[in-house]
Order: structure tokens, then sequence, then C-alpha cells
């Protein structure tokens, strides 16, 4: 029974399926495996879940990248004003250091 510790049961049917295995083929003592172990998960669905495709795992991505520019759209602006700030201010200085004579 050291098998059952590290399985997780991802539906009903592959629960079924781990139990015959571990009955080695034999439906009767399959059957009360199962029904022993499912009767504490009730939540656990008919079959696995289909993953998502990679087209669908990149469009939630991307839905989420945006989103997440619509709700800090201001602070957004404010890290790219603070930014445009220092840049501006820095050429200011190489500007004007560029325009004295050099120190002898």
């Amino acid at each position: 029974m050291n098998m059952f510790e590290n399985y997780k049961p991802t539906s009903k049917s592959s629960l079924k399926s781990f139990c015959i295995m571990l009955a080695k083929g034999d439906v009767k003592q399959a059957g009360e495996l199962y029904d022993f172990y499912i009767k504490d998960m009730d939540e656990l669905p008919m079959f696995d879940p289909v993953p998502p495709s990679w087209m669908d795992n990149t469009k939630n991505a991307i839905g989420g990248f945006f989103n997440f520019i619509k709700e800090n759209q201001d602070g957004i602006g404010q890290v790219t004003d603070i930014v445009r700030s220092v840049i501006s201010k820095r050429g200011a200085v190489n500007a004007t250091t560029e325009a004295l004579p050099p120190i002898n």
C-alpha cells in the first residue's frame, strides 16, 4: 500500500484505474478499494480536467498584462514622468559641463 501514499487522484476515473492496477485486475477487489477511498472524496470530478492550450495560456497572459496596465496606468505615468525628468536634467547637466573651459 506504499504506492497509495504518494498517489493524488485527479478524477474518479483515474482513481478507478489506479484501484484496478493495485488489485492486479481483480475487479471485485478494485471496486472495494474504490468504494473505500471515494467515500471521502465527493468533490472529485468524474474525469481529469483538460489542461489549457498554449493559445489559451497566451491569451490569458496578454489579457492579464493589459489589465495590469489599465489598472495601474496612473502609477506607470508617474514613473515615466520621473524617468523623463531625470533624463532631461542629466542632459542639461552634461550640456553645462561641456560649455565650461577645461581646468588647468
